[in-house]
C-alpha cells in the first residue's frame, strides 16, 4: 500500500490532461454563484466514481491494496534456489 505521511488526508494522482477533461465531464453542478457555476471537486467526484465501481464490479477486491512499485530487495531476503 502507499506510504502515508501523518496528518495528510489526500494524495496526488497523476493523469493526462485528456483524461482530466473527460473526468471533469462527470462532475455534478452544485450551485450557481455570481462568478459562474460551481461543480463538485475532483476528490468528491473520484470518491463517487470509485464507490460506483466497487458496488458494480463483479470481482472481489483484494484484502489489502498492493503497492504501485516494488520495494527495494534486501540481500538477506533472497533465498537461494535449489
Amino acid at each position: 500500500m502507499a506510504q502515508r505521511r501523518s496528518g495528510n488526508s489526500h494524495t496526488t494522482i497523476s493523469i493526462t490532461w485528456e483524461d482530466k477533461d473527460e473526468f471533469r465531464r462527470f462532475a455534478k453542478k452544485l450551485k450557481t454563484t455570481k462568478n459562474g457555476d460551481m461543480h463538485e471537486s475532483d476528490a468528491v467526484l473520484f470518491n463517487r466514481m470509485l464507490n460506483f465501481y466497487i458496488d458494480t464490479c463483479l470481482e472481489q477486491p483484494l484484502e489489502k491494496g498492493e503497492p504501485t512499485y516494488p520495494n527495494k530487495i534486501v540481500l538477506g531476503d533472497i533465498q537461494p534456489s535449489s
